[in-house]
C-alpha cells in the first residue's frame, strides 16, 4: 500500500515540471472496477474532495470511477492517499498537470449508469480489455503498416490535434462509436484490419472501445495507456508523433505538448474549440455563437445564450464567478 502512495506522489512531483511551482494540480483519473456499492461511496468521496479543497467532477457507476479534479498540491496528496488505501482504486489511471488558476468552479460527485457512456451494457472493461501499450510501444504501432490507429474521440476534439496517420471515425459523441465499430467489423476479411490501436484523451474511452472491438471479433487490439495526456507527459517533443494540441475537459480548453494551457478558446454555445483567428470571424460572438453553429442556431437559443453572457459579464463586474463560465464536459 505504501508503495502505491509513494508512486502516485512521485508522479505528481514529476508532472510539476518546475521546482516549487505554485498553483493547482489538475488530475485526470479513472479506474474500471466492480463497484456494487457505488451509491454509498458518493458521500464519502464528496467529503474527501471538499476537505482537500478540490474542484471538478467525479463520476461513479457500477463499472468504476472517472473524473477530473483540481486542488492545491497538499489536498491532492490526501486524495491520492485515500485512493491508495481503497483496494479497488489503488492503481488508477492518473495524469497530472498544473495550472495557476482553478480549472473548475465547484466539486460534484455524480452517480451514473456508466462512467463513460457508450450504450453497450454487455461490455465490461474490468473483466476484458485490449493490451495496454506505453508511449514507446505506441510509436512502434504508429509505424506498423498493418495497424489501423483509431482516434476514439469526437470531432470537436480531433479538429485541433491527432496522431500522425490516425483514422477519425467522426463521431459527435461516444455513443456513435459502436455503430462505426460494427461497420468496421462487418467488412470482409480482405479489407478488415487485422490489428487495431486505439487512443483517446486520458485512456478511458479507448480502453472501453478496445473491449468492444474484442467483443466484435477483433483479436489483436491495443490501446494507449493513459491516453494522449500520458503520452505527452512521457514522450520528448523531438520524438513525438502527436500533431497539434489536445482538447481537455476543463477551463483550459486545450493543452500543448508541455501540458501547459494551449492557444484555443471555446464557443460556449456549441463547445467547439476556437483558434485566435476563429474568434475574429464575423459569426463569433463571445458566449453566443461561432462560425460552426451560427447558421444552425434558432432565435430562442441565441436569445438564451445572450442572456447568459449578460449575467456572466455582470458577475465579473461584481468580482464574482458565474457558473455559466464552467467548460466542464467529461469525456
Amino acid at each position: 500500500m505504501t508503495d502505491h502512495i509513494a508512486k502516485m506522489k512521485q508522479m505528481l512531483v514529476k508532472a510539476r515540471r518546475a521546482p516549487n511551482e505554485d498553483g493547482f494540480v489538475v488530475a485526470a483519473l479513472y479506474k474500471f472496477a466492480d463497484l456494487p456499492d457505488y451509491k454509498e461511496l458518493q458521500p464519502v468521496i464528496q467529503q474527501l474532495c471538499d476537505d482537500a479543497e478540490a474542484l471538478g467532477t467525479i463520476l461513479l457507476a457500477k463499472e468504476g470511477i472517472n473524473g477530473t479534479i483540481c486542488a492545491p498540491e497538499r489536498g491532492m496528496s490526501s486524495i491520492l492517499e485515500w485512493l491508495a488505501h481503497e483496494p479497488r482504486f489503488e492503481t488508477p489511471s492518473l495524469k497530472f498537470s498544473f495550472t495557476t488558476e482553478p480549472a473548475f468552479l465547484r466539486m460534484k460527485v455524480r452517480l451514473k449508469s456508466e462512467i463513460v457512456t457508450m450504450g453497450v451494457p454487455q461490455i465490461n472493461p474490468a473483466q476484458q480489455t485490449g493490451t495496454y501499450v506505453d508511449a514507446d510501444e505506441w510509436n512502434k504501432l504508429l509505424a506498423d503498416p498493418d495497424v489501423m490507429v483509431v482516434d476514439t474521440r469526437n470531432t470537436y476534439e480531433t479538429a485541433i490535434g491527432m496522431f500522425e496517420g490516425a483514422v477519425d471515425p467522426k463521431t459527435t459523441n461516444f455513443r456513435d462509436f459502436p455503430s462505426w465499430a460494427q461497420a468496421l467489423a462487418d467488412q470482409d476479411d480482405k479489407t478488415k484490419p487485422k490489428k487495431l490501436a486505439m487512443y483517446c484523451t486520458g485512456g478511458i474511452r479507448c480502453e472501453k472501445a478496445s473491449a468492444l472491438m474484442q467483443d466484435l471479433g477483433f483479436e489483436e487490439v491495443y490501446h494507449l495507456k493513459g491516453g494522449i495526456l500520458k503520452y505527452l507527459e512521457d514522450m520528448p517533443d523531438d520524438a513525438s508523433k502527436w500533431t497539434g494540441e489536445c482538447f481537455v475537459f476543463d477551463g483550459r480548453v486545450a493543452v500543448d505538448h508541455d501540458l501547459k494551457p494551449g492557444s484555443y478558446g471555446m464557443c460556449h454555445a456549441c463547445r467547439m474549440p476556437l483558434s485566435q483567428s476563429d474568434m475574429t470571424h464575423p459569426d463569433y460572438e463571445d458566449g453566443i455563437s461561432c462560425h460552426h453553429c451560427k447558421s444552425a442556431q434558432d432565435p430562442a437559443r441565441t436569445k438564451r445564450f445572450a442572456e447568459r453572457q449578460k449575467q456572466i459579464k455582470l458577475a465579473r463586474e461584481r468580482g464574482e464567478e458565474h457558473l455559466g463560465v464552467s467548460y466542464y464536459k467529461h469525456e
